[in-house]
């Protein structure tokens, strides 16, 4: 009993406080990059280079790695590093989210931590492998 007690009450406040999550609209903006290049090194992971303007950050370039983790090939997870440069300033980022195969394109979600800027974006994106393109919707997180 103290155990079914201690699952919910965990639950209950890991749900409790995504509810809390919020972003900043108002500085929200998309973006359009290239796939520049895909391979792969052992047939299961998939390694992205994509580059386009990113909003406020200027010219991105980004190193994305696809995994698996569906028998089917439908979904999985991705991570990667970005870097862009404005004038003088260099900034860098990660992402990490997760992907869904719809429609013939590949749906994600993914939070970037911009390691210069300390800003958290809440990212969603639609990929076009067949064409190339990656469209993004970046929202900052509110604090």
């Amino acid at each position: 009993m103290k155990k079914l007690f201690l699952i919910t009450a965990v639950l209950f406040s890991t749900l409790s406080l995504a509810q809390d999550l919020e972003w900043d609209s108002s500085k929200s903006f998309d973006v359009v990059f290239d796939i520049d290049s895909a391979s792969t090194a052992d047939g299961e992971d998939w390694q992205m280079a994509i580059s386009g303007q990113a909003g406020p950050y200027g010219m991105a370039y980004g190193s994305i790695t696809f995994s698996n983790f569906s028998t089917d090939e439908t979904q999985g997870e991705y991570f990667g590093y970005f870097f862009t440069q404005v004038q003088d300033k260099l900034f860098r980022g990660t992402t990490n989210g997760v992907w869904k195969k719809k429609d013939g394109k590949f749906k994600s979600i993914a939070m970037d931590n911009d390691k210069v800027g300390g800003l958290i974006n809440l990212v969603t994106g639609s990929w076009d492998l067949v064409n190339r393109k990656v469209n993004f919707s970046v929202s900052p997180v509110k604090e």
